[in-house]
């Protein structure tokens, strides 16, 4: 098992890559923490004890730092150790700039770029205790090229490519590894309210979506999730500050 006995805490993990991710690092071997706001958390901690594994559910609203600071020792305290921190937690956020409020700037921020920065500082002293650990973050292919959807989203993720590699630096000779993950386009709901607020229907926006993807396809949840994994594992042992596209081919077009 690629995970065994290591504890992951997975933010956003309630539905989507999030869910799919703390599926697969149970099989693994790890004790996952699902982490999110939305209480159908508890349904995924359920479905992982029912295979016999170990799980636990914290509620969360990420863009609150008091909040990130208590579910980091909530998780240190009952679990014992903590290894991977994987903040996955996502808003679509407003539109263009003409749509972007200051509130809803301000919110996407918050969820995306600022739990990320604190989630890091709260979790690193964890594991600096134990001389190393692996730090993840969901970024988008949108933080590597202009999204035309969302102005906003994408200076968040454009914001988090930039942190995973000022802390990759920072931390690298402490055996820290962080690295981001940008999905391309993903079937799950965050995407479907995006594709809401730009005014289509699932499978026109799937059609328009995929004659772009060089693959010609939407990536899956579990294809995201086998990623994460990969660079939280010690098959990833050498890499840290990458932003690792898993997009069909979309950041090379």
């Amino acid at each position: 098992m690629l995970l065994n006995k290591k504890v992951a805490l997975i933010t956003g993990s309630a539905s989507g890559i999030g869910r799919a991710g703390a599926l697969l690092f149970s099989q693994e071997g790890s004790t996952v923490v699902i982490a999110d706001i939305d209480p159908r958390g508890k349904q995924v901690v359920d479905e992982i004890r029912k295979q016999g594994r170990e799980a636990h559910f914290v509620k969360v609203d990420v863009s609150s730092v008091t909040a990130i600071q208590r579910m980091i020792g909530e998780v240190s305290e009952k679990c014992g150790r903590l290894d991977i921190f994987w903040h996955n937690a996502g808003i679509a956020g407003p539109g263009g700039v003409e749509d972007t409020t200051e509130e809803a700037y301000e919110k996407t921020m918050s969820v995306h770029l600022k739990a990320s920065l604190f989630g890091a500082k709260a979790v690193i002293p964890e594991l600096r205790r134990r001389g190393q650990g692996c730090i993840l973050f969901t970024c988008s292919i949108s933080g590597l090229k202009p999204s035309p959807f969302s102005l906003t989203y994408s200076l968040a993720k454009a914001g988090m490519v930039m942190l995973t590699r000022c802390l990759a630096v920072s931390l690298a000779k402490e055996n820290i590894r962080v690295n981001c993950l940008c999905p391309g386009l993903v079937d799950t709901p965050l995407l479907l309210s995006i594709v809401t607020r730009v005014g289509m229907k699932p499978e026109e926006f799937r059609k328009f979506a995929s004659e772009r993807i060089p693959m010609g396809r939407y990536v899956t949840e579990d294809e995201l999730a086998q990623a994460a994994l990969f660079l939280v594992s010690d098959k990833a042992s050498a890499i840290t500050g990458v932003a690792l596209p898993v997009d069909g081919g979309m950041a090379t077009v």
